[in-house]
């Protein structure tokens, strides 16, 4: 039973040997391995602080990426909008420019038209007058050949013309 139950001898040396094992212990690794620790524990905290500022400003550059999308979204709306109403603007200047340029181009037919008719009339007329005194005059050979006195009248006529003329 002296197994179990320890004698007074062996309690004192443990207790002893305890104490020596204790006090080289405290005396020579104690505080190199409480130091080493507490580099540990600094270095954990820092790393745990270094951590929560990587997340805020990954954070603030998602938020910043974000709000920049955002702006050229705004940015590219803006600019599509400035090119749709100069589009329309161009169209629509096109548009009157090309309304007037075939006004004028009417106006100019129309002028032109104009002057050919009247030049068509004087040409009509004029040849109209040709005729007509080529008939005349075969008609007046015809009837003036038979009778001399209807000479004699056509004499008088042009006598007549020729100084008022």
């Amino acid at each position: 039973m002296t197994l179990i139950t320890p004698d007074f001898g062996i309690i004192f040396w443990q207790t002893i040997t305890f104490l020596v094992v204790l006090l080289v212990l405290s005396r020579y690794a104690w505080k190199p391995i409480l130091g080493i620790v507490q580099a540990r524990e600094h270095a954990v905290a820092n790393a745990i602080d270094k951590i929560a500022q990587a997340e805020a400003l990954i954070k603030q550059v998602e938020d910043d990426r974000n709000r920049l999308i955002g702006e050229a979204h705004l940015e590219r709306e803006r600019i599509i909008g400035e090119a749709l109403a100069t589009q329309r603007t161009i169209l629509d200047q096109a548009h009157q420019e090309g309304l007037t340029v075939k006004e004028q181009l009417v106006t100019q037919a129309k002028i032109e038209i104009t002057r050919e008719e009247a030049r068509a009339h004087e040409a009509v007329k004029a040849h109209l007058g040709s005729l007509v005194v080529q008939v005349a005059e075969k008609l007046l050979a015809k009837e003036l050949s038979q009778d001399a006195s209807q000479w004699e009248l056509v004499a008088q006529l042009i006598a007549n013309e020729s100084p008022s003329a």
